[in-house]
């Protein structure tokens, strides 16, 4: 794992976007997850971003 992924993982771990959704881990919290938990979290991440972008795709078609 490069040292940028490593950061970009740890970012997405930690930021919480305003009234949205998203974890918002603390980053010592974050630091101390074991690799495992932080990988399945990631990848978890990454199909919720999804399934909200298609929802809120779906609205704005409905309109």
């Amino acid at each position: 794992m490069t040292l940028e992924v490593w950061r970009e993982g740890l970012f997405q771990l930690c930021w919480h976007q305003y009234g949205g959704s998203g974890l918002a881990f603390s980053l010592s919290d974050a630091l101390e997850l074991p690799t495992s938990d932080r990988d399945w979290l990631l990848e978890r991440i990454g199909q919720q971003r999804s399934r909200e972008a298609k929802e809120l795709e779906k609205a704005a078609k409905g309109r």
